[in-house]
């Protein structure tokens, strides 16, 4: 692996923005491997402040919904998938404790990052083929969504680990997994913008990430996605995921 830059050699501060610290970042960091590495870390309240941060140059990485690739290069972000930061998202829909299956949520509240992209859309078609139609609620990153079940302001949303753990604790029910219906849903990616690509600080960190389980674009994954957007009738023309893998 090659050598991390260090501060002293560089002045390039690269900022990075996640919902939570996903598995290889911290497994970098735990094994030392970034020490000394000018990487700013930036919790972030959703996919939009990604987007605004993508375009306005204040971040340079983000992990986020592979999905949201789709609607940001049609927004105009000049962005690259850099790998996968797990194989899949283990995502449930999780619900009020009165709810047991999907039918009972019709009418009802859903919380979602935001409707037009991300995992919001695994989501719509879940309820789409089971003939549900509920009242969808942008709240934000999934901290938000737990937030809004668990104070009862939404009726259901999807959620992952850890946060899907607090809302079992909290008597939420799961009702079914993502996975059950798409075994090959992919995990969360690591976003760069392209104008990055090649430079010695990125290259450098995605070493690091890479030795601590940065995984490489499943395409498998990336078919799913395409099709799920494209059975909701929101496939952009010529926006091809394939072809924004770095």
């Amino acid at each position: 692996m090659a050598g991390l830059a260090r501060l002293e050699d560089s002045p390039v501060t690269l900022r990075m923005s996640y919902f939570v610290p996903p598995a290889p970042l911290v497994e970098a960091r735990a094994r030392g491997a970034l020490d000394g590495f000018d990487l700013e870390e930036v919790r972030t309240s959703g996919s939009p402040a990604q987007l605004a941060g993508l375009l306005d140059g204040t971040l340079d990485l983000v992990v986020t919904a592979i999905d949201n690739l789709f609607e940001w290069v049609r927004a105009g972000a000049d962005v690259r998938l850099v790998g996968q930061v797990e194989r899949t998202t283990r995502l449930g829909v999780f619900a009020d404790e009165s709810v047991e299956y999907l039918t009972g949520l019709s009418g009802q509240p859903f919380a979602v990052d935001a409707f037009t992209n991300g995992f919001a859309l695994v989501a719509r078609r879940l309820l789409a083929e089971a003939g549900v139609e509920v009242r969808w609620i942008e709240v934000g990153g999934v901290a938000e969504r737990l937030d809004g079940l668990l104070s009862g302001a939404v009726t259901a949303t999807l959620l992952g680990p850890p946060f899907d753990g607090q809302a079992r604790r909290a008597g939420k029910r799961e009702i079914l997994t993502v996975q059950q219906a798409f075994p090959a849903f992919p995990g969360q990616g690591l976003v760069a913008r392209t104008d990055l690509l090649g430079n010695p600080e990125l290259d450098d960190l995605l070493d690091g990430l890479g030795a601590a389980g940065l995984l490489p674009v499943d395409p498998q994954g990336l078919a799913v996605l395409t099709d799920i957007r494209d059975s909701l009738g929101l496939l952009p023309p010529g926006v091809v995921l394939g072809d924004l893998v770095a």
